[in-house]
């Protein structure tokens, strides 16, 4: 018996230590896909010769990709998004809330004369080990919600071609990938084309402006739509009464980036004045029921931008469907402002259910912050 139970004994410890072993290697399988993910964006975050560039977070995330201290604070994030921009914006978080350390001497957002990024990498990695559980819990718990506003310039032709096309109906709003409802609120801001001129509000304090490339260009002269009703879906909606939740949406704006700062600043105060209704949960399990609280003799416009492009398969698919269940009872178009892998650029597109009929129009290529616009249709 006492032989039986040593064998059993040693079965067991064997068994103990060979599970160890698989997550130990499932584990450096995971941060070796992780060091390869931030030396590829180190790329990103470096292109040269452009607006969208953060030399910080290219020297830094260089940096991380070697450092398994700093790897293993995000080894438990959401990889299906983009985990340097979950990390710095962790970071940029803490230090945006006033934490005190020579970390901040290198943020443009929190300093005039920022240190070389060069000699950011220590104070980096002391910053994270000093703060890593805070760190891991935003990594783990929140999700990159920039709700870029200048991209509404993508998204204003897009709603004005679909109200010359259906006349002088108003349009009932239903965004997937909400965040503060900052899109939601397009209509509020003013916009500068170049060269088309100026459309929308002249004395709102956000104004965005955007360069047009191409002959072809998008027809503005209408003026802004009517808007009948407005809902956001998110799964982690940012109330913009709550000092942290915009923190937060403030901190994944890259340090060096003070124009996109000062626009998400004067677009948090409209939404302030002008609340955005935004519906907590999965748009692929509420959006069906969300629609039936929309107006019948209204049209209703679904759009989403940088969204399902970091939703998980099924989800993308599921909500598509949802969509297409909604068009059996009403007219319905989805607007699409994304960036697919394996696309070279960000891609603005329509799509109409109307009918029997679905119908698809690519209608411009974007900047990734809607600096500018390639028109595609006449």
């Amino acid at each position: 018996t006492s032989g039986r139970e040593a064998r059993f004994r040693s079965a067991a410890t064997a068994g103990v230590v060979r599970i160890s072993l698989i997550r130990k290697c499932m584990t450096e399988e995971i941060l070796d896909d992780l060091a390869k993910r931030f030396d590829f964006h180190a790329g990103i975050y470096g292109e040269t010769n452009s607006k969208n560039s953060s030399p910080l977070y290219a020297r830094l995330s260089q940096y991380v990709s070697t450092d398994r201290d700093i790897l293993q604070l995000v080894l438990k994030a959401d990889r299906a998004t983009q985990v340097s921009n979950l990390l710095f914006g962790a970071v940029h978080y803490l230090l945006l809330r006033g934490e005190d350390h020579p970390l901040r001497a290198f943020y443009a957002s929190l300093t005039a004369q920022p240190k070389s990024p060069e000699d950011a990498p220590s104070a980096f990695h002391d910053f994270c080990l000093e703060h890593a559980e805070e760190v891991q819990h935003l990594v783990t718990t929140q999700k990159v919600q920039t709700n870029e506003v200048q991209r509404c310039t993508a998204l204003l032709p897009a709603f004005s071609l679909v109200q010359q096309r259906i006349g002088q109906a108003s349009l009932s709003l239903l965004e997937i990938g909400s965040s503060a409802g900052l899109h939601l609120l397009w209509d509020k801001y003013g916009y500068h084309y170049e060269p088309s001129g100026h459309v929308g509000s002249a004395d709102s304090p956000v104004q965005l402006h955007c360069f047009l490339i191409g002959k072809k260009l998008p027809d503005i002269s209408h003026g802004m739509p009517g808007i009948e009703s407005r809902i956001g879906i998110d799964i982690n909606p940012i109330d913009v009464e709550n000092p942290d939740h915009v923190r937060w949406i403030r901190a994944l704006i890259w340090p060096e980036h003070t124009d996109r700062a000062a626009l998400f600043e004067n677009a948090i105060a409209v939404a302030r004045g002008n609340p955005p209704h935004i519906i907590a949960g999965n748009a692929a399990d509420v959006l069906l029921s969300t629609a039936k609280t929309v107006p019948l003799d209204t049209t209703l416009c679904i759009f989403h931008s940088y969204t399902l492009n970091q939703c998980p398969e099924p989800i993308p698919h599921q909500i598509v469907s949802n969509i297409e269940e909604i068009a059996k009872s009403r007219d319905v178009f989805r607007i699409s402002l994304e960036w697919y892998g394996g696309q070279k650029q960000p891609q603005l597109e329509l799509y109409s259910y109307t009918g029997n009929h679905t119908g698809h129009e690519l209608l411009a290529y974007c900047e990734s912050h809607g600096r500018s616009l390639e028109w595609l249709i006449d």
